[in-house]
């Protein structure tokens, strides 16, 4: 891959696709697509959290297709993780790719979309204004992503 590929982490943001190489574990490599990012609507984390996805555009539906970027590494070993968390900080590297098909992933976020809205609904049908409030942001944050996925 080219040095010019590599990108700053302020510059991916939520629904971009990137490629994540050189993790110590060989699962963690791959192509995701970022699920959340920092400053995203409902999430703290200073971190990504990343889906994992096809060079097709296939959402993987496997048991271990969430990453967190930077890799955090899970394992029972004091010693791997150890390792592992050494190699990662100097050898994992993020890209951010672009892909022909982008409809799985806008169906994801549409699914959300949906939910939200449902959400919202049940919570003005109950008179709860404050999460129906809070809601609507989550509402139009899942928006703001579609549009941008289809640009």
């Amino acid at each position: 891959m080219k040095t010019t590929d590599k990108i700053m982490l302020s510059d991916i943001r939520t629904g971009d696709i990137v490629e994540i190489t050189g993790a110590y574990f060989k699962n963690d490599n791959g192509y995701y697509f970022v699920e959340r990012s920092p400053g995203d609507h409902n999430w703290s984390s200073n971190g990504y959290c990343l889906k994992k996805i096809s060079k097709k555009g296939k959402i993987s539906k496997s048991k271990y297709s969430i990453c967190f970027f930077p890799i955090m590494v899970t394992t029972n070993s004091y010693q791997k993780r150890l390792e592992a968390t050494a190699w990662n900080n100097e050898h994992a590297e993020i890209y951010k790719r672009k892909i022909d098909n982008m409809s799985e992933v806008e169906a994801y976020f549409t699914e959300q979309l949906n939910d939200s809205e449902n959400n919202y609904n049940e919570y003005i049908k109950h008179y709860r204004d404050n999460d129906a409030k809070q809601e609507e942001k989550t509402i139009e944050y899942f928006r703001e992503i579609i549009k941008y996925i289809k640009s």
